[in-house]
C-alpha cells in the first residue's frame, strides 16, 4: 500500500536582481571629459561627440587622426602606422585605437605640433592640376614617395604625396583642383608668400634600397604620378641601373600634366621607358603590358577602382603580392 506524504506549500518569493553597469572608461581631453563604451573606436567617440577632429581613409594610411596620449595608455594598433620618433612621442592614429581603459588625450595642434611653411610659387598645368611649391622653415625629413598632411589657417587639412625629392629645398605636391573642393579651391586661391602649416612625413609608399638590383614598374594615374615619379628620379639618383618602366594615365587625354617632365627624365635615362595613355584606354593597355623580369617591383597610386584593376592585371603576369605596393587616392573629401 502506498503512502502518499502531504507536504507543506510552496510559497515563491520574488527576488529582485540588481545588474550594475560596468563603468564606462573616460576620454579626458584638455577641455572636456568623455564617456566611452569599452571596445569602442576612439576616432568615432569624438567625432559623435562634437570634437572636429580630421578624418580621411579610416586605414591608418593618411595620418589625418593624430591624438597624443598624455598618460602612455596607448593599444599597439593604435600607433603601429607610425614612426619611431611620433611612437617615442606619445602619437597615436584615433582611427585605429580600440578603447579598453581610461585615457588622457589632446589632438593634434598644427599651430603647436606642425612645421610653418610658405609658399614660393604655384603654378597651374594643363587640365586642372596645380603645382605648389612650399619652402619650409627647417629641413625635413623623409624618403621620396612619402605624403604630408597640408593644414590651412581654418583647420582644414588634406593629405598630398610630395613630388619632391629629399635633397631638394623646396617640397613640391600636386594638387588635383576639384569642382567642388574645399581645400584645393582654397589653396588655388592663395598667394606667393602666404603660410601653411605640415604635419610630419609619413606613409608606406616610398623608395627602398632594397630596390637597388630590382627593375621597376610605376602605373599611376592622374596625380597618382606625383609620388611615383619623386620614387623614379630618387632611384635614378641612387644608381638603380636596372629597367624601369613609367606609365601613366590621364583622364580624357593621352597627354600628360607631366609629359615633358618624364620626356625630359627618360633623355637623360637609358634604362627608363615612359608610356602616356588615356584612362579609358587603360585595359587595352594593360593587356600589352610585359614584365622585364619575374623579380620586377612594381608601384601603384591612383584611385581605388585603378589600383584593383592593376594589382589583377599584375598578379596575372606573375608577381607576388609582396612585390606590389599600392596607394590609393580617395575623392571622398575633395
Amino acid at each position: 500500500m502506498l503512502t502518499r506524504r502531504c507536504m507543506p506549500p510552496r510559497h515563491w518569493v520574488a527576488t529582485a536582481v540588481k545588474f550594475t553597469r560596468p563603468a564606462m572608461p573616460e576620454i579626458q581631453l584638455p577641455d572636456r571629459t568623455l564617456q566611452a563604451d569599452e571596445g569602442a573606436n576612439l576616432l568615432d567617440c569624438l567625432l559623435e561627440n562634437g570634437i572636429a577632429l580630421p578624418w580621411s581613409c579610416r586605414a591608418g594610411h593618411c595620418q589625418s587622426c593624430l591624438v597624443q596620449s598624455l598618460d602612455g595608455r596607448i593599444p599597439e594598433a593604435a600607433h603601429a602606422q607610425l614612426s619611431v620618433e611620433q611612437r617615442q612621442s606619445g602619437w597615436l592614429l584615433a582611427c585605429q585605437c580600440r578603447i579598453d581603459s581610461a585615457m588622457q588625450i589632446k589632438p593634434y595642434d598644427p599651430s603647436r605640433d606642425g612645421m610653418t611653411a610658405r609658399i614660393v610659387s604655384l603654378s597651374h598645368l594643363s587640365g586642372d592640376v596645380l603645382i605648389l611649391r612650399l619652402k619650409p622653415e627647417r629641413p625635413v625629413r623623409f624618403k621620396a614617395g612619402q605624403h604630408m598632411l597640408l593644414w590651412l589657417a581654418n583647420g582644414l587639412c588634406r593629405p598630398y604625396s610630395i613630388a619632391s625629392l629629399p635633397s631638394e629645398s623646396e617640397l613640391a605636391f600636386h594638387v588635383r583642383l576639384h569642382p567642388a573642393g574645399q581645400f584645393s579651391a582654397a589653396i588655388a586661391a592663395c598667394q606667393v608668400g602666404d603660410r601653411l602649416s605640415l604635419s610630419p612625413a609619413s606613409g608606406h609608399m616610398h623608395y627602398d634600397p632594397d630596390w637597388q638590383d630590382k627593375p621597376l614598374l610605376l602605373l599611376a594615374s592622374g596625380t597618382g604620378l606625383a609620388p611615383l615619379q619623386a620614387i623614379a628620379r630618387q632611384a635614378l639618383l641612387e644608381g638603380n641601373g636596372q629597367p624601369m618602366q613609367i606609365w601613366h594615365w590621364s583622364h580624357g587625354s593621352a597627354e600628360s600634366y607631366w609629359g615633358d617632365h618624364l620626356q625630359a627624365l627618360k633623355l637623360g635615362s637609358p634604362q627608363l621607358d615612359v608610356h602616356l595613355g588615356d584612362r579609358a584606354n587603360l585595359a587595352a593597355d594593360l593587356a600589352h603590358l610585359r614584365l622585364v623580369s619575374r623579380r620586377t617591383q612594381a608601384l601603384v597610386c591612383g584611385s581605388s577602382a585603378f589600383i584593383e584593376q592593376v594589382r589583377k592585371r599584375l598578379f596575372m603576369a606573375g608577381l607576388a603580392a609582396r612585390q606590389i605596393v599600392d596607394e590609393a587616392f580617395l575623392n571622398r573629401r575633395p
